[in-house]
């Protein structure tokens, strides 16, 4: 969230902000992994940082088209990128939960921003989430995420309905 901030404020190219506050963090993560035999977190880091930054606009017209009566520039800078990243997460990495990830971000938000950030920011997800679910957009993989997560459905015809259209 850091990392993303600055970028945006600052204006610099997102690689050198990687590098300047997310490479030390980056190999260090990676070591750990290294040494547990573990994998994903540096994916996750810099995959989410840059996936956040290159799709910025496009996550600011799903929150526009949810924030009635709020200009962006009006929406808080803190819970914009907690909204991007949160949104990227959810169409992004089939290996998190949606619930997890908006549960994440609403902690984060009472965290760091203003005090009525987390309902705020709980609405617009909530009702992107309805809106991606229902559009196919939503693709989770992996235990316990299979049933929850397979976008629109072809409508099921049961023998009833069979026999009535023969």
């Amino acid at each position: 969230m850091q990392a993303v901030y600055a970028c945006i404020s600052s204006g610099q190219p997102d690689n050198y902000v990687f590098d300047l506050l997310l490479k030390e963090t980056h190999e260090e993560v990676a070591q750990v992994e290294k040494n547990k035999r573990l994998a994903g977190d540096t994916k996750l880091l810099s995959a989410l940082y840059y996936e956040s930054m290159k799709n910025a606009t496009k996550y600011d017209e799903f929150i526009k088209s949810k924030a009635e009566n709020w200009e962006l520039d009006r929406i808080a800078r803190i819970d914009r990128i907690l909204m991007h990243m949160a949104i990227c997460e959810m169409l992004n990495f089939e290996e998190i939960p949606v619930k997890v990830t908006i549960n994440e971000y609403l902690e984060l938000a009472k965290t760091y921003s203003t005090p009525k950030s987390s309902k705020f920011i709980n609405g617009i997800l909530d009702s992107l989430f309805n809106d991606f679910k229902e559009n196919g957009l939503i693709v989770k993989k992996g235990r316990g995420l299979i049933n929850h997560s397979q976008g629109k459905k072809e409508p099921q015809i049961n023998k009833n309905q069979q026999e009535m259209s023969s």
